[in-house]
């Protein structure tokens, strides 16, 4: 019993460690293809003006 909740742990560890992983690479990706695309330059530039036309 102790045995087989030991190795289930540990599976879930792995597992959950290894998609972690996965995902944080894929973000990353995500990310620079975006900058390197001019997608986040250019959702900066809307929230800036979206801002400064609150203010006026």
């Amino acid at each position: 019993m102790l045995a087989t909740l030991q190795f289930l742990i540990k599976f879930i560890l792995d597992l959950s460690m290894k998609l972690g992983i996965v995902f944080m690479i894929a973000c990353t990706v995500f990310v620079i293809v975006a900058f390197i695309r001019g997608d986040i330059k250019i959702n900066i530039n809307i929230v800036k003006s979206k801002t400064e036309e609150k203010n006026d």
